[in-house]
């Protein structure tokens, strides 16, 4: 069934176009992309061209104040261990002194935590670390501004309120010492040592059983051998004898210092004299190559085992943490241009112009900062020059590629982002392949160059990627993203 086609353009033309074309539509997705969770258009209204966004003090201050920041955190914790410095002076001193500072100390924790509920609202209760948080500042509340207002007057019928009330006091001082414990909250690399030691202490507490088993039955037997046995020696050796292996509870002891090294000279000398060295000397080191020993190096081993992979969950939680912060920017960005900035320009496939684009680009330092948030670092410059890179021949640029390339600058590719890669792209070679074929038979059945490239493509669908050009102010990165060809010019 012959091809319907105008006369006019040439096949070669219409080749041409329908290169341009299939590029576009293979990259723009017709899925719509899953909204993140508490996502919001947060971006603000774009400058005129060539003016610099200042952010106001406003902006600045919720900056300072991000509850989620490492540099709130890291605020905090200096705040933490000024605090636990002055409690040790306190301790030293007295507390008359220092009375200004604690009140400083938990006006500012008491603020933090009004920061973060604000922010979390009511799963802030959910999570054990800011209970803990919680009660430390309640108590500390109590004890600095509310009991002080009741424990006051000369009444003799308030005696026993009062000296109960100061009693209540002592015990919130004695809390505020906790406070240094958040310290493995806001550092991170404390906070992994913790959760090591965590995990590591459930199996060190099972090996802790096996050596009291052990230690049990050696306990048994020496008790009966020797323990039974003292009249083998005489005067204060049997004495000795007797304190050592007189009981079971007293063999256990013994054998436990030898195993921390301890006394098991004087131990060995005695025994020696009535019983045979070489059975005394191969007993004993055999027992603290087991137990002392073996015994350390496998808790050794275990510790670095379980901060290895402390160390690999806390990675692994970061990456999800970055991969969804950058599907929320990518969300913030694609709905502020679709929907406010470049709603009357954009076509219904979400195409715009490559000036249109430019300009609503132009002087948004706060997307810039965003990026690098996510470790996308780039100028403006970069971000004009990579639109120029994604424009079509005639000067169009589809939204949803343009975010989609801009969020993932930066990043590693998954196997199954590269699988998925290279089976669109067996599917546009093989479509391809069909059109050049059909337009070969209505020129006269005579192949052309271009058809023969995409049945040999279709052939092998491997695909070739484009060379990378980068534009000025961007730097290199790797991302699976990058692989998608590039429009023809």
């Amino acid at each position: 069934m012959p091809v319907a086609r105008r006369a006019t353009p040439p096949t070669s033309q219409i080749r041409e176009q329908l290169g341009v074309l299939t590029s576009l539509s293979a990259w723009t997705d017709n899925g719509e992309e899953d909204k993140p969770k508490n996502a919001k258009a947060k971006y603000r209204e774009l400058q005129n061209d060539g003016e610099a966004y200042q952010p106001t003090w406003k902006e600045k201050l919720d900056a300072w104040l991000d509850v989620e920041s490492d540099q709130f955190n890291m605020i905090i914790g200096l705040v933490i261990i000024g605090n636990a410095f002055v409690i040790g002076l306190e301790t030293e001193f007295g507390a008359g002194s220092f009375t200004f500072f604690e009140n400083l100390f938990n006006s500012i924790f008491l603020v933090e935590m009004v920061l973060r509920v604000r922010v979390m609202g009511k799963s802030y209760f959910t999570e054990p670390w800011n209970c803990f948080d919680f009660s430390l500042v309640a108590s500390g509340t109590l004890d600095l501004w509310v009991l002080p207002l009741f424990s006051g007057g000369d009444s003799s019928s308030t005696n026993l309120y009062q000296f109960q009330a100061m009693r209540m006091l002592r015990m919130l001082r004695l809390m505020r010492v906790l406070r240094v414990i958040r310290l493995f909250r806001m550092f991170q690399q404390l906070f992994l040592i913790m959760q090591a030691f965590g995990k590591a202490f459930q199996i060190v507490l099972l090996m802790g059983l096996l050596v009291l088993i052990l230690d049990y039955v050696c306990a048994i037997m020496l008790t009966q051998s020797i323990g039974h046995q003292t009249d083998m020696w005489q005067g204060e050796d049997q004495e000795k004898v007797q304190a050592w292996f007189g009981s079971i509870p007293n063999s256990m002891q013994t054998l436990f210092l030898v195993m921390t090294l301890t006394n098991w000279e004087e131990v060995s000398t005695v025994l020696v004299k009535e019983l045979p060295p070489s059975v005394v000397y191969c007993t004993l080191v055999l027992y603290i190559m087991v137990t002392s020993y073996t015994m350390l190096s496998l808790i050794t081993g275990i510790i670095s085992e379980s901060l290895i992979t402390a160390q690999q969950e806390y990675r692994l939680r970061k990456e999800k943490l970055f991969d969804e912060k950058k599907k929320e920017i990518s969300y913030e960005l694609r709905n502020f241009l679709l929907n406010d900035c470049l709603e009357e320009d954009k076509d219904e496939h979400g195409n715009v112009k490559i000036d249109d684009l430019k300009t609503a680009m132009r002087g948004d330092t706060e997307l810039l900062m965003k990026l690098a948030s996510i470790n996308i670092h780039i100028t403006e410059q970069g971000v004009l020059a990579l639109i120029e890179r994604l424009a079509s021949a005639d000067g169009i640029v589809n939204i949803d590629y343009f975010v989609d390339k801009l969020t993932n600058l930066n990043g590693n590719a998954s196997a199954s982002s590269v699988m998925d890669l290279k089976f669109e792209m067996s599917k546009l070679s093989g479509k391809i392949a069909l059109v050049l074929e059909h337009l070969d038979k209505a020129d006269g059945g005579k192949p052309s160059s271009s058809s023969a490239s995409a049945s040999a493509s279709r052939k092998d669908p491997t695909p070739t990627p484009a060379p990378r050009q980068e534009g000025p102010g961007m730097k290199h990165s790797s991302s699976h993203k990058d692989s998608k060809p590039h429009f023809a010019n």
